[in-house]
């Protein structure tokens, strides 16, 4: 149920006869993540289609779009949550949620079994991230060698992107972080990885700060992540007038979030002002700041003299044909993306199936 991306002039509004309209007939909706692709729609399903996410993901969503002031709150109160690794039953289907590397938190993929068959939908997913290197062992583990393959290929066309792990990316933000005293990280409110990046790269001594809504959300994340990596162990401190004169004289790492030219009270802009020398680090899609991508609140927020350190939160070629090797699927059909002709150039196990809007594949 996801909506168009921020960057798409062209809104495509979703009707599903028996799940946005009409009498229902579907028996669930299972959310691979919380980013707006996959679930931007999610108040246009009939009211009693249950819809199913994370358990974490779901407070992070809530959290975001409370934040927000959707006017959709009790929508996603209503969410329903899945057992990582638990198999459900709905209907003559058995659905198993495992865990995937990407760059929204309490990410999925879904194995599906149904009359003797499997299909496994990957949704968004990479390997370089801080919990990539458990990507082939799960599908080893829980999902084991599959019919139908469906799989994202974003990398596929933007060619041009250097795709660095999160670690490297942490450790290029180490340094950056201990040669300039005052550095403000702009990146997605809700990409945990690469905040929990910049947070364990900031010296001992400095402060890594950011406004009271982020510091909610990466304390919620820390009290129930597993790994380390997202502990946020050297504290997390939100802005006030109150810290200025330590910030001045500590230094600090600050993460930032765009804000348009007219909003009411902004944080970020005037603070930024009061440091002049500092660092601008961008960590998002360069593709939103110019181009046919380019958002406008972001682009205006972003100096002419800024670092760029970011990476993908989506799989690369050789993910992909790791993925495919370990799954051994017989059909592999490709998603979110615009080169999935390129697929075919792959020469992976499986055959490649290439599938337009309102086209069915029978397994």
């Amino acid at each position: 149920m996801g909506d168009e991306l921020p960057s798409e002039k062209k809104k495509t509004d979703i009707e599903i006869e028996g799940v946005t309209e009409g009498k229902r007939n579907c028996d669930a909706i299972f959310i691979t993540h919380y980013h707006g692709d996959h679930v931007g729609m999610y108040s246009k399903v009939l009211p009693d289609i249950p819809i199913y996410t994370g358990e974490v993901a779901k407070e992070i969503f809530l959290n975001l779009k409370t934040h927000c002031k959707d006017e959709h709150i009790e929508i996603i109160k209503r969410f329903e949550t899945f057992k990582v690794a638990q198999e459900m039953k709905v209907g003559d289907m058995i659905i198993k949620p495992v865990q995937v590397d990407h760059s929204a938190f309490d990410a999925y993929m879904f194995r599906v079994e149904c009359e003797g068959k499997r299909i496994l939908h990957m949704g968004d997913f990479r390997t370089h991230g801080l919990t990539g290197k458990w990507m082939l062992p799960r599908l080893e583990k829980h999902i084991g060698e599959v019919d139908v393959l469906i799989t994202e290929g974003t990398t596929l066309s933007r060619t041009e992107e250097n795709v660095i792990s999160e670690y490297e990316l942490q450790q290029k933000a180490r340094k950056l972080l201990t040669e300039n005293k005052y550095v403000f990280v702009m990146c997605a409110s809700t990409n945990i990885d690469r905040m929990a990046a910049f947070h364990n790269a900031t010296p001992r001594g400095k402060y890594f700060i950011c406004d009271k809504y982020q510091k909610g959300l990466l304390e919620f994340v820390a009290e129930n992540a597993r790994s380390q990596q997202y502990k946020f162990e050297k504290g997390i401190y939100h802005y006030g007038d109150n810290l200025l004169e330590e910030m001045r004289e500590k230094g600090f790492c600050m993460m930032v979030r765009s804000e348009s030219p007219n909003k009411k009270d902004p944080i970020f802009r005037p603070l930024m002002k009061q440091f002049p020398d500092h660092l601008f680090i961008y960590s998002m899609w360069e593709g939103y700041l110019k181009g046919e991508a380019k958002i406008e609140s972001i682009a205006e927020m972003v100096p002419s003299g800024y670092e760029y350190l970011h990476t993908s939160g989506h799989a690369t070629r050789d993910a992909i044909r790791q993925v495919c090797e370990t799954v051994k699927p017989k059909i592999i059909i490709p998603i979110h993306g615009q080169a999935q002709h390129e697929f075919e150039k792959m020469d992976l196990c499986g055959k490649v199936e290439i599938l337009t809007d309102g086209k069915s594949f029978v397994v």
